[in-house]
């Protein structure tokens, strides 16, 4: 991330936003996603974890994309 542009990290911002909102669509309606998710409920859980767990990850993300561009002087 220290090579990066500003342009840049909030470039990276914007896409783990948007990644972040597709997690939460395939979170609150899986069948859209996945048209066999409640045919197969042992997988149910999985699934939604795993996309919780993204989200979280995205958010780190940001937030570290955030404290950069502070750290620069920089507006997120």
């Amino acid at each position: 991330m220290e090579n990066q542009t500003p342009a840049q990290l909030r470039k990276g911002i914007r896409a783990f936003q948007k990644r972040i909102e597709e997690h939460l669509a395939k979170i609150n309606n899986p069948s859209a996603s996945y048209p066999t998710f409640y045919d197969e409920p042992d997988k149910q859980a999985g699934r939604i974890g795993h996309w919780l767990h993204e989200i979280k990850n995205f958010n780190e993300s940001i937030q570290n994309r955030v404290e950069e561009l502070e750290k620069r002087g920089e507006k997120p």
